[in-house]
């Protein structure tokens, strides 16, 4: 494609000579006479160059020059100077005016044609700069777009969630306000019926019966507890200032005599003068009785043993046994949620698990499930943070 250039000169010898250079050279010429016809020329044509002569009658060369840049349109086209003023005022007012480059006449055909070569590569780097830029603003506006779509839609699908969740927790606090209901009634008909009962075969049966339903009613309580921290959040809590260590040790007290019963030693030991941390007394210690109930459900006999720990951050809780072992590798199932899975180990009384894993995890801390690598037995750990502000 033939450059476009625009040559302006008031001397019509000075036009030939140099249109006739660039046109054998490949570029395609137009001229004016004056600073008003070139531009008139720029209204109706993109130049890729101008050559400007500076002294012209009525309008010299820097005033066309500043005429031009005026209109914004004409910004990138490079504006070379051509004249046979030499002194440095004129130079520099060249520049000033907007001029890129400043050749004195009589000047040398080789450079006249090199400087304008360059002076026009640099205009259609700069353009396609431009248009990169411009192309680039473009797909940044048409990503944002896509983005703010994407994150629009994807708040209406996290909405349909939550109220699902809701859904699901309302549901399963109506189930189990309705199940305990009726479990209230069949737990007192089953206490009458011990009373009066003197065949051992009936007494087995409702023995049967009575642990069946007092489970039945333990874990409708775990699914109501559930379903509203679930809602609810570290709301449902109140927190206060409790010694981890002391709450732990009536944990252990509290279970001493099922723990005799079954021929298991219990110990506790701490390395802590006082262990404060903020805790909701009644959750977290329904979580530690529940970990210590479950080393206790699976230790068949030997021992159970706690231990707190003072760490850089936090204070450790740590409840070990001599029972059977949390089967398969992976034991974070009981973080994750319910579900069958849980129901496929040796230790299956996950929903409790689960509940205490909630509770923990509102209280900003951790809980950890091991077995011991070199004997029989597993570890239970919890990682509360110290008492800090809330």
């Amino acid at each position: 494609m033939k450059r476009k250039v625009l040559v302006v000169d008031d001397n019509p010898k000075n036009l030939q000579v140099v249109a006739a250079l660039l046109a054998e050279n490949d570029y395609q010429v137009e001229v004016a006479i004056s600073g008003e016809a070139a531009l008139m020329w720029l209204t109706q044509t993109k130049f890729d160059t101008i050559l400007l002569d500076v002294m012209m009658p009525d309008m010299d060369g820097f005033e066309t020059c500043e005429k031009i840049r005026k209109d914004a349109s004409n910004d990138n086209i490079p504006i070379i100077f051509l004249t046979a003023r030499q002194d440095i005022e004129s130079i520099t007012e060249g520049f000033r005016v907007g001029g890129v480059d400043y050749l004195t006449k009589p000047f040398n055909h080789d450079e006249l044609l090199a400087r304008l070569a360059t002076h026009i590569e640099l205009k259609v780097a700069r353009e396609k700069m431009s248009n990169l830029n411009q192309w680039l603003e473009n797909e940044v506006d048409k990503k944002t777009i896509e983005l703010k779509e994407a994150n629009a839609e994807l708040e209406r699908a996290n909405a349909e969630l939550r109220q699902l969740d809701v859904a699901k927790n309302d549901f399963l606090k109506a189930i189990s306000h309705e199940i305990r209901t009726p479990l209230n009634g069949i737990c007192g008909s089953l206490t009458l019926l011990k009373d009066y009962s003197e065949d051992e075969y009936f007494k087995e049966v409702i023995s049967l019966l009575d642990a069946s339903v007092n489970n039945l009613e333990k874990y409708s309580y775990i699914a109501l507890q559930i379903a509203n921290l679930q809602i609810r959040g570290d709301q449902y809590l109140g927190f206060q200032e409790v010694d981890l260590a002391q709450l732990g040790n009536n944990c252990l007290v509290n279970l001493a005599k099922k723990a005799e019963s079954q021929n298991i030693t219990l110990s506790f030991k701490t390395e802590c003068s006082e262990s404060l941390i903020l805790a909701d007394i009644k959750h977290l210690q329904g979580a530690i009785s529940t970990l210590i109930e479950s080393s206790l459900s699976f230790t068949k006999e030997g021992y159970v043993n706690m231990t707190v720990l003072d760490k850089e951050n936090c204070f450790v809780l740590q409840v070990e046994d001599s029972g059977c072992l949390f089967a398969g590798k992976e034991v974070s199932h009981y973080f994750d949620s319910i579900n069958s899975q849980n129901y496929q180990f040796e230790r299956n009384n996950a929903i409790e698990l689960h509940l205490a894993s909630i509770i923990v995890q509102l209280h900003k801390g951790v809980l950890v499930f091991e077995n011991m690598s070199s004997k029989k037995g597993t570890i239970t750990t919890i990682k509360i943070p110290k008492k800090t502000v809330r």
